[in-house]
């Protein structure tokens, strides 16, 4: 028989999970000949997880491409609401 992990609490586990990465903030430009440019606000760079079990870390740097998009877009959107 098998249980579904996915009802376990990590914190009661004592696995704790972080992004590893960076983030680096960008001033507004823009291009006025073109009319294009960026924003102001965090880019976040994520190379991977660091996941934390009984006080040993593991990191994790092989993450899918639409994972790594989804972290740092969740980053960003964090980081941001500072601004």
């Amino acid at each position: 028989m098998f249980t579904d992990l996915t009802e376990l609490d990590l914190n009661e586990l004592n696995i704790f999970v972080s992004i590893n990465g960076e983030a680096q903030y960008l001033s507004e430009e823009t291009n006025y000949l073109n009319g294009t440019g960026q924003s102001e606000g965090h880019q976040a760079i994520v190379y991977g997880l660091i996941i934390e079990i009984n006080g040993t870390e593991y990191v994790i740097n092989k993450l899918g491409k639409e994972c790594r998009e989804a972290l740092e877009e969740a980053a960003e959107k964090e980081l941001n609401k500072q601004l």
